[in-house]
């Protein structure tokens, strides 16, 4: 089991012509927003947290067997960042501290990436 507290989905970007989509619902908005993120032995569970890192609502619930794990990058000052292909959603980048590598090799494991 692992936990990221941490982690956020970046902002989707403009649409053609320079105009952005409004979405204000799920896993991915038109802002910046922290998705604290739990893996069970089963199932991978994104929260809803608005600006701060404390979970609010379950935002999606995804059987480990469903997702898949692009390559790790590392970024500025130590922070990860990574794709996670979720059913339903498609591809879905994520980004996490640098404090959250542990839990990072965890998930990476459960859901066969690391294999």
């Amino acid at each position: 089991m692992a936990m990221l507290p941490f982690a956020s989905v970046p902002k989707l970007p403009r649409r053609p012509g320079g105009r952005k989509a409004k979405v204000r619902f799920g896993i991915r908005q038109s802002w910046r927003r922290y998705r604290p993120s739990v893996v069970t032995d089963r199932r991978l569970l994104v929260f809803d947290s608005g600006r701060a890192p404390n979970a609010r609502s379950l935002l999606g619930a995804f059987a480990l067997d469903d997702v898949t794990m692009g390559p790790v990058d590392t970024a500025r000052f130590g922070t990860s960042s990574f794709v996670l292909d979720l059913p339903g959603l498609g591809e879905v980048p994520f980004e996490t501290g640098r404090k959250e590598v542990d839990d990072l090799e965890v998930l990476r494991h459960a859901v066969g990436a690391g294999v």
